[in-house]
């Protein structure tokens, strides 16, 4: 048998809704419900003002603190006439010069842990001046927080322009910096741990880059009564751009933090639902396959969005709006997902096969010309999940489907473990089975194995056609080649036993026979099985074979005899015939013989 065209190794898929553990080679946000913000949603955020209008009336923008609207006070800077609105990260931003700034009131008090978020970037320095760009601060006065662009006296950037994120007693600081191109859109991320004295700065999705300051004393039982964009302490001509600005006051998650610098103003709800609502077979056994798995996603929240895989088919809801990008517009795509707004969507789900690496194999003919051959078949293969939810699979391989009985094959092993029957209710059909689970965006990789044996034992002696026809198993040819006396007859029997771990359906095996032409075979005729006539074959190199097809075979057993004229008997009746030939020539001239 071929198994590489005609094996099939089938897989059934079974995914449940439980999120497995996440590393960083398994998808992170496709595991979660997204949700977009809006003034009902801010209520998380301590701080957030968008900046993304000035009322030039009030002098004043919106912004909101634990999601209540507050209007944050504008001051301008009326010989330059900023700040100004310009294009931001999501709509607007506000460009900043020296002397201007936002600022409001709030009430936060110095414990636990605090996070700022903001979009920056410097768009001018001046060389008279070496003074810092402050892009988010909170206070009182000069014991602050604050993320800013430093700067020195230079009107080009060069390296040594950095963003910082100190923390201030009022006598001392400590800050943590990031060296980068700050003319680029950036998000910064700053975080204050009053628990362990730690203060920590991370540049859009980086790493975080940490410092102690538990040296700094005087914030105990300190609150920070307001927040502040830009700078009022200087009057020089740097320009920079601020947007997004946001201050938590708790840890972020660093799906959250990602979340925010992907798609904007969206936050993370709820874990998915995922559950299996359908499990396909596949045919492994070629060098790549895919078979689909039935999925569901759910979700509880009401304005919750979905995530579904890109390459999902047959989606049961078609019109449900995709998840949309505060930052491009289009449709958010990470991890190969898009996000839908629905309570719940069915879909197929493409899951992926491929060999890696494949060696032996079984055969549909076999020339047993040895007393015992062995195959062994061993394939390298994976599979991947794609998904972010755990997946428990079953390996299955059904062994009719490589030319063995259901009665009796050879074993299979999965990575070493011998595999389990499986009989589906009310049908004669048996599988082998083996289970694993895939982890969130893993590619499993397996060994399958198995290994086929087969011998034969034979019995030759001189007999006659009677002697032949008498002979029903390979006990009596047995008793009857014990007693057999050479030179008895010119014909000769070969019984042959053959012996197999396994029970097969469309194997032949080929035996050669100790004969010089398909004639001299007078008879061949199975013992067991179908106990039919069988068939005398020369291959290609010149055997003679007697052909031993499967139905010949019982649970991996077969036997056989064969009637043939030796291939020397021809030659020895040749010989006495030439002998008695000259014997009578030479008696004729009185030579002898007679």
């Amino acid at each position: 048998m071929d198994v590489k065209k005609t094996g099939i190794l089938a897989m059934v898929i079974f995914l449940v809704g439980v999120v497995g553990s996440v590393s960083a080679a398994t998808p992170d946000l496709p595991k979660w419900v997204i949700v977009p913000e809006d003034a009902l949603n801010f209520a998380d955020v301590t701080l957030f003002c968008p900046l993304d209008a000035m009322d030039v009336t009030n002098n004043v923008t919106l912004c909101y603190v634990n999601g209540t609207p507050v209007n944050a006070t504008i001051v301008f800077n009326t010989t330059t006439g900023y700040p100004k609105l310009t294009t931001g990260k999501i709509e607007n931003a506000f460009e900043f010069t020296g002397g201007t700034y936002v600022q409001g009131n709030i009430n936060i008090p110095a414990t636990g842990v605090l996070t700022f978020v903001v979009w920056g970037r410097l768009i001018q320095q001046d060389a008279g001046y070496d003074f810092p760009d402050m892009l988010i601060i909170l206070g009182p006065s000069w014991t602050n927080i604050r993320l800013e662009f430093a700067t020195g006296y230079s009107a080009n950037l060069d390296a040594k322009d950095r963003s910082v994120f100190i923390i201030n007693n009022g006598t001392a600081q400590i800050g943590v910096e990031w060296y980068g191109d700050i003319s680029q859109w950036h998000m910064y991320v700053g975080k204050v741990d009053f628990n362990i004295k730690q203060i920590c700065l991370r540049v859009d999705d980086g790493e975080w880059t940490c410092k102690d300051f538990s040296s700094l004393g005087g914030l105990d039982g300190l609150v920070y009564n307001y927040f502040r964009s830009g700078d009022p302490g200087y009057q020089g001509l740097h320009v920079w751009d601020v947007d997004e600005a946001r201050i938590y006051n708790r840890a972020l998650t660093d799906d959250e933090i990602k979340l925010l610098y992907l798609a904007g103003r969206k936050k993370l709800s709820e874990l998915a639902n995922f559950r299996q609502i359908s499990s396909p077979f596949i045919d492994i056994s070629r060098d790549r396959a895919t078979f689909y798995a039935g999925l569901e996603v759910s979700t509880s929240d009401p304005n919750g969005y979905v995530p579904v895989p890109e390459s999902a088919v047959n989606m049961s809801i078609t019109s449900a709006p995709k998840l949309v990008s505060d930052y491009t517009g289009a449709p958010f795509y990470y991890q190969g997902h898009y996000w839908y707004r629905a309570d719940k969507i069915q879909f197929n789900l493409p899951i992926q096969f491929e060999t890696v690496r494949e060696k032996g194999g079984f055969s549909k003919t076999v020339l047993l010309n040895g007393d015992k051959k062995t195959f062994v078949y061993e394939k390298e293969f994976k599979v991947t999940n794609p998904t972010a939810t755990r997946l428990n699979v079953v390996y299955s391989v059904d062994p009719t489907s490589l030319g063995f009985s259901v009665l009796q094959y050879p074993q299979f092993e999965i990575d070493g473990i011998r595999m389990a029957e499986w009989r589906p209710s009310n049908s004669s059909t048996l599988y082998l089975i083996s289970t694993d689970s895939l982890e969130p965006g893993e590619i499993s990789t397996h060994w399958i194995r198995s290994v086929w044996t087969i011998s034969k034992e034979e019995l030759e002696f001189p007999a006659k056609l009677d002697d032949f026809r008498s002979i029903t198993d390979w006990t009596v040819a047995q008793r009857m080649a014990e007693n057999a006396i050479k030179g008895k007859t010119d014909t000769y029997v070969k019984v042959i036993k053959i012996d197999s771990n396994a029970d097969v359906s469309n194997v032949t095996v080929l035996v050669p026979l100790n004969v010089e032409d398909e004639d001299d075979v007078i008879e061949a005729v199975a013992l067991t099985g179908s106990r039919e006539t069988l068939q005398i074959e020369r291959l290609d190199d010149g055997k003679i074979v007697v052909k031993v097809p499967a139905d010949a075979f019982v649970s991996g057993h077969a036997e056989i005899k064969v009637l043939y004229n030796k291939s020397d008997s021809w030659f020895s009746n040749l010989l006495e015939k030439i002998r008695s030939l000259m014997r009578k020539i030479l008696s004729l001239f009185g030579l002898g013989g007679g």
